[in-house]
């Protein structure tokens, strides 16, 4: 009995130290049983905008209206504002910390840091070391 109660303690340990440091991003999820691809492909729609700090989510919504941004799971993206259509690729960097955007026919990739993603929430970060800007989106 003492076997299986120690064998028992060092699952659950194991266990423990696993999926506590299995957080790979500051605002969560802490654990999550889909891959970070899967989650992040999805039609996302803007839920909220913060720049430096101030909510500005009904000034970005005026600006862009109508706005879906669809991740499809072979790393293309589309961006469709009021009608107009972007087009391009996506992938994580190294470290699954951050998305890189390529639009079609541009050699400039576009950094977005990653702080939040389940499968029905993104939390983006865009700092250009000017302004920061979050943007949290939901699942469509």
């Amino acid at each position: 009995m003492k076997k299986f109660s120690f064998i028992l303690f060092a699952v659950a340990s194991m266990a423990l130290a696993t999926f506590s440091s299995c957080g790979k991003y500051e605002d969560g999820p802490g654990f999550s049983l889909s891959s970070k691809k899967a989650r992040v492909a999805n039609t996302w729609v803007i839920e909220k905008c913060i720049l430096n700090g101030q909510d500005v989510t009904a000034l970005f919504l005026l600006n862009l209206g109508d706005h879906t941004l669809e991740f499809k799971k072979d790393g293309a993206y589309e961006f469709l504002v009021d009608g107009d259509r972007e087009t391009g690729t996506w992938s994580f960097d190294s470290k699954k910390e951050n998305l890189e955007l390529m639009e079609n026919g541009s050699t400039t990739k576009f950094l977005l840091k990653i702080t939040r993603l389940t499968s029905n929430e993104m939390w983006l970060v865009e700092d250009d070391g000017t302004d920061k800007t979050e943007y949290h989106y939901k699942s469509k």
